[in-house]
């Protein structure tokens, strides 16, 4: 039986400021609305996402407007198929429209418990650097490839701190507020959702948006990352200033466990 969380009056509203800013984030050009649209206008606008839905426009609106109801998963997964949301971004709607996760989908092999020494095996094996975060997006375990790319973890295992504090998060990654910045600040919008009383993340959060302006920026305005499973990112090694392109993979079970496993793999060995 999945655990259904109490939603707060502050999800509520956070729900309410997400879902209209994915719906303002749609190029009125999407594939999906394009066809229904009646004039040339800016936004896509709640009726053209309620009719794609196949929705009433009311019931549409009470999610952009934050309200609690007996929302189906069908209609959260229409919701997100037509805002175009990305894995991590659906969770997200479903952790503030209804308090918890979507169904995991049937695994034909079943799933699979990676504890212990099995994942630290699987992690030390990997030729790609490789690492493991916690809800608190802390590095737990990495492989010595990673320190290559993360000297910092010599010293500090928070992957946020580094991120949001350290001008060498800045030099190292390309792209740092897009393709850096703000799927971290997706990950941990959703840790706090599925841990609304963890004081915490609560304090990472806002420790992180008190030292970083732009950080605090981009939560306030709600932005997140492209919608691909598979990120392709710039970043520049410890002993080389030059980009190297990496393939960001990384592999969760919610249902399972919390911690996420990450592999950076250079494009050129990706094939």
């Amino acid at each position: 039986m999945v655990a259904i969380r109490q939603v707060s009056a502050d999800q509520n509203s956070e729900l309410a400021a997400c879902v209209r800013a994915w719906r303002h984030r749609l190029s009125p050009d999407d594939h999906q609305v394009a066809r229904r649209r009646r004039g040339r206008r800016s936004n896509v606008t709640q009726e053209e996402i309620a009719e794609t839905v196949g929705v009433s426009v009311v019931w549409y609106s009470n999610l952009e407007r934050g309200v609690r109801a007996n929302y189906s998963d069908a209609f959260l997964d229409a919701v997100g198929e037509a805002l175009r949301l990305h894995r991590h971004e659906r969770d997200l709607l479903y952790l503030l429209a209804i308090g918890r996760m979507p169904s995991p989908s049937p695994s034909p092999s079943g799933a699979t418990d990676v504890l212990g020494a099995a994942l630290r095996q699987f992690v030390e094996g990997q030729r790609w650097a490789t690492y493991v975060l916690d809800r608190y997006a802390r590095v737990v375990l990495h492989n010595e490839v990673c320190e290559a790319y993360y000297p910092w973890l010599r010293n500090d295992p928070s992957y946020p701190r580094w991120l949001f504090t350290d001008a060498d998060a800045r030099r190292r990654l390309v792209n740092w507020d897009t393709d850096w910045a703000a799927p971290l600040l997706t990950q941990m919008r959703i840790a706090q959702a599925l841990h609304p009383q963890d004081t915490g993340i609560a304090a990472l959060v806002d420790s992180c948006l008190e030292t970083n302006p732009e950080a605090r920026g981009l939560w306030n305005t709600h932005t997140t990352y492209g919608r691909s499973v598979r990120s392709r990112r710039g970043i520049r090694l410890a002993s080389d200033h030059r980009t190297t392109l990496v393939d960001v993979v990384t592999l969760t079970d919610p249902s399972a466990s919390e911690l996420q496993i990450v592999s950076l793999i250079p494009v050129a060995q990706a094939a």
